[in-house]
């Protein structure tokens, strides 16, 4: 990502709390308690996963048992459902909409269908981590301070997933077709 000015967010970032500390609005101890290892490690670690699965083709071979699973010529509506379920359970727990992409596109490859509509239905599942605090940032750096328990984020995350399932189950088919 980059802004208007061509410099990335991360280095905008790492560049603001350089200034913050040469400027000493915080001390050098306080920037350092300021960073959650666990956040830290836990998206490093998503992102090996996805690397992993990626480089190691496991992403192929998962997508080609899913295919195997839904038989030889599955409805597209069942495809989308299976990939916006799978993701979704997915990055509630994992943190990385990225593991999900390969598969999905494999398996609209397999099935010679458009993409288009399983890559949107990936990332918007991918996007509803609101059902346990590992599966979103904010979820995570607010679990410990706000005092949450793991039950309170699925009585308020899991009806917005339903929602954001029926309206693409709803809507992705319409505009974008499988087979246009």
């Amino acid at each position: 990502f980059e802004d208007t000015i061509g410099v990335s967010i991360e280095i905008s970032a790492c560049v603001g709390a350089m200034i913050l500390v040469l400027f000493g609005v915080l001390s050098e101890k306080e920037a350092l308690a300021s960073i959650d290892l666990k956040v830290v490690l836990l998206f490093g670690g998503s992102l090996t996963l996805a690397q992993a699965l990626e480089s190691t083709g496991s992403g192929e071979l998962i997508a080609d048992k899913i295919v195997g699973l839904l038989g030889a010529d599955p409805s597209p509506i069942v495809l989308l459902l299976v990939i916006f379920i799978v993701t979704c359970a997915l990055t509630n727990f994992m943190s990385n909409t990225a593991l999900m992409l390969p598969i999905a596109v494999s398996l609209a490859n397999n099935l010679g269908a458009d993409p288009r509509a399983v890559v949107i239905a990936t990332v918007i599942a991918g996007s509803c981590a609101y059902a346990t605090p590992i599966g979103m940032p904010a979820n995570t750096m607010v679990v410990g301070l706000g005092g949450y328990k793991f039950k309170d984020y699925v009585k308020a995350g899991l009806p917005l997933i339903l929602v954001s399932f029926a309206i693409c189950m709803i809507l992705l088919p319409v505009l974008f077709p499988f087979y246009p």
